[in-house]
């Protein structure tokens, strides 16, 4: 099985596009190190903490995406890249083993599929209301195993000649860059879906932090409307909210509702500035 692992990890290259994250990364980077891929790639975002110096302590392939944003950090991984695909690992994300690379890869490749993202769940157990919040999320919305319409990328494996074919577009600064990148791809018959395989991600934990991710995801959405023209995306904010307060209702966990709520508010927040941005 070591050999098999060594052999086939060695077809992986995992980027970590991050910006002052010294809180996290760390953790992240052992558990990446543990898969033993073929390389461990930073490209960061003008940090202002300890993020690089940590990140030294396990690699040498660190590179700056110049402010330029989150499409053109993905872009600048995957070209400093050598390995087939590339995992792109978030730098609050964790791998639960040391064969979790290897298990998506080879699910990959069994479905014929493009991308894989790895089911996510937040390991804390005593969490804040906002972490819980979005770990009922996740687990009732995205983690189910199979093909899907659209994929994230907090723990993905992509084929690298994919994405350097179509290429994470620079347009987009901040959010909904894969949602872009996944929309062109399933536009051309590529398929992709959801591992059985389960990572960690830790949750924002706070109002705060929550309601400031949830305003960059709707600036990010606001950009693809544009590019676009996709006035569907006016209404992805409505269903969000409607999903939720079925969902809370239903499973029993109706204190959920005001976090849906607050989420709806922030991503039409969100648009509006992105609109307004000239």
């Amino acid at each position: 099985m070591n050999i098999d692992k060594e052999l086939m990890m060695s077809d992986v290259s995992v980027v970590i596009c991050a910006k002052n994250a010294e809180d996290t990364i760390e953790r992240t980077l052992k558990s990446i190190l543990e898969n033993n891929p073929s390389e461990i790639i930073l490209v960061d975002g003008n940090s202002t903490d300890n993020t690089v110096k940590i990140v030294r302590d396990f690699t040498d392939k660190i590179y700056s995406d110049e402010g330029k944003g989150l499409a053109h950090a993905r872009q600048i991984g995957c070209l400093n890249s050598k390995g087939d695909y590339v995992s792109y690992v978030d730098a609050d994300a964790e791998l639960v083993d040391d064969y979790t690379l290897i298990k998506m890869q080879k699910e990959l490749e069994n479905n014929k599929w493009t991308a894989i993202h790895a089911q996510l769940t937040d390991p804390r157990g005593n969490k804040s209301y906002w972490e819980e919040a979005e770990d009922f999320h996740w687990r009732n919305r995205f983690n189910k195993p199979g093909e899907k319409d659209h994929l994230g990328t907090i723990v993905c494996l992509i084929k690298r000649d994919v994405i350097l074919n179509y290429k994470f577009d620079t347009l987009f600064e901040g959010a909904a860059e894969d949602a872009d990148f996944y929309a062109r791809l399933k536009k051309d018959g590529y398929k992709f879906g959801v591992s059985f395989i389960t990572a960690h991600h830790y949750h924002r934990s706070s109002y705060k932090n929550f309601v400031k991710q949830r305003i960059w995801y709707g600036r990010g959405n606001s950009t693809a409307l544009k590019k676009h023209k996709a006035i569907h995306l006016l209404f992805t904010p409505l269903a969000i909210g409607g999903y939720g307060f079925y969902t809370s209702i239903k499973r029993g966990k109706p204190q959920f509702i005001v976090f849906y709520i607050i989420w709806v508010i922030c991503l039409y927040y969100g648009m509006i500035l992105g609109f307004l941005k000239k």
